[in-house]
């Protein structure tokens, strides 16, 4: 049952990171191309770095479901449902509830909407973005699932 996923950008994705990175080195060019091209350098590893520190970490275990900062125990966890990409659009959009729980990303393949039944949560729902929101639903079941 327990599951663990870090939702990171793909290489293509990564890549554009370095790529943006490090044409803010060119601006450089004209006084110095030794200093442009190091710059440029630290730049495209710092995109890089941060797009891979900000991915969100799943996490399903004995203790409950984490979903980057937040974290909720299973007692408190009622329906879940797999979203695909369309889905995904309806749920970030005309289906929003404001008070609900995002942790979504936009590069990530598909999600999972988690209803949470704790009158003392204000949250009605979380939407966590995964790339394997299928593996990501049967942790989710398999923890909800009555001993």
């Amino acid at each position: 049952m327990p599951y663990r996923e870090r939702v990171q950008p793909s290489a293509p994705l990564l890549a554009l990171a370095a790529l943006a990175g490090a044409s803010f080195g060119l601006i450089l060019v004209p006084l110095s191309v030794p200093v442009a091209a190091v710059v440029s350098t630290l730049l495209a590893l710092a995109c890089v770095a941060f797009a891979l520190v900000a991915s969100p970490l799943i996490e399903v275990d004995v203790a409950g479901f984490r979903a980057g900062p937040a974290r909720i125990e299973g007692e408190f966890l009622g329906a879940v449902e797999t979203l695909d990409k369309e889905a995904i659009r309806r749920a970030m959009g005309v289906d929003a509830d404001a008070r609900a729980y995002l942790c979504h990303r936009g590069y990530a393949g598909g999600a999972v909407k988690v209803t949470i039944d704790d009158p003392r949560d204000p949250a009605p729902y979380w939407l966590v973005s995964s790339n394997r929101p299928d593996s990501l639903a049967q942790a989710l079941r398999t923890l909800t699932a009555p001993v």
